[in-house]
């Protein structure tokens, strides 16, 4: 699979004793991003609204374990784990900026919401990855 960049997603939940939304900021090397133009949209049944199409080999998150985000919600210990999940965030490339405001990253950055994601297990090792639409 080609890819051409690197993306830092910022995994969204739920802090239980503050009771404030969170971010856990981590990097993915070896990602494939495209825009998504008007006619991708129509034939794939895609948002009109979608900005990008990332597709995430799991070759590429060796040393991250996925987890469903509910489970990832659960964790106390974040570390080392990562989601995929519509209202987390994604940058393209890899960004050093930690923060809880996701206006402050919106502001910095050309921070984009995951909308869709789709796991696709099936093929060689090679081949395995995980789609995702974002705007």
């Amino acid at each position: 699979m080609m890819t051409n960049t690197s993306i830092t997603v910022y995994n969204k939940y739920l802090d239980p004793v503050l009771k404030l939304d969170k971010y856990q900021r981590v990097v993915i090397q070896d990602v494939h991003w495209s825009g998504v133009d008007t006619a991708k949209r129509v034939q794939t049944g895609r948002n009109a609204e979608d900005k990008a199409y990332v597709v995430i080999p799991f070759t590429s998150t060796s040393e991250l374990q996925f987890v469903p985000s509910i489970d990832f919600q659960r964790l106390q210990d974040k570390t080392g784990y990562f989601t995929l999940a519509p209202e987390d965030r994604i940058v393209k490339g890899e960004i050093e900026f930690e923060t809880d405001r996701i206006s402050e990253l919106d502001k910095n950055y050309d921070s984009l919401v995951i909308t869709a994601v789709d796991t696709r297990d099936y093929g060689s090792a090679h081949m395995k990855h995980w789609a995702v639409t974002a705007k």
